[in-house]
């Protein structure tokens, strides 16, 4: 890994906007770098809404003593707890695809136990001796598929053979 990041250091200045798009676009589809983007937006409704609550509750008791009409706060304080509720739904759903991504790779791990060669930018081809070739694996892939969709058939018309007994 730090190969890689002394080779962009070392890059042309032209090159090195692509790989630094490319980082971007992954930060940006990466679930845990959401939830760190989302987390000080959460402080900040949390705030908002405390802020907004407080001043609900002096303006009803307020109201209640007869000191002052009643006034729209509701509609504020229900502003505020809906975004914050948002925000909290976004966490959640940003943490649930995170745990999924997690338990993929680690079935990944549990089932392709070696790493797969997998052509970078232009077309090149990462040197790595104990990887094996994207095309290999791909055919390696459509086996497994074939394979599945014989068993599938196989149970289906077990199935059907029962059903008809």
């Amino acid at each position: 890994m730090a190969a890689s990041a002394d080779h962009r250091m070392q890059a042309p200045q032209g090159q090195q906007n692509a790989p630094s798009q490319q980082q971007q676009q992954l930060t940006d589809s990466d679930p845990v770098h959401r939830v760190k983007i989302l987390v000080p937006r959460l402080k900040e409704s949390l705030a908002n809404l405390i802020k907004v609550a407080g001043q609900s509750l002096r303006q009803n008791a307020l109201t209640d003593d007869g000191l002052r009409p009643a006034d729209s706060q509701q509609q504020k304080f229900e502003k505020s707890l809906e975004e914050f509720y948002s925000l909290c739904d976004q966490i959640e759903s940003n943490l649930r695809l995170a745990l999924e991504i997690h338990q993929q790779n680690a079935d990944s791990q549990k089932f392709i136990p070696f790493t797969v060669n997998v052509p970078k930018e232009n077309n090149q081809w990462p040197e790595t001796p104990t990887a094996v070739p994207y095309s290999q694996f791909l055919s390696m892939v459509r086996q497994q598929i074939n394979c599945a969709k014989e068993i599938h058939d196989l149970l289906m018309d077990c199935s059907k053979k029962i059903s008809d007994s």
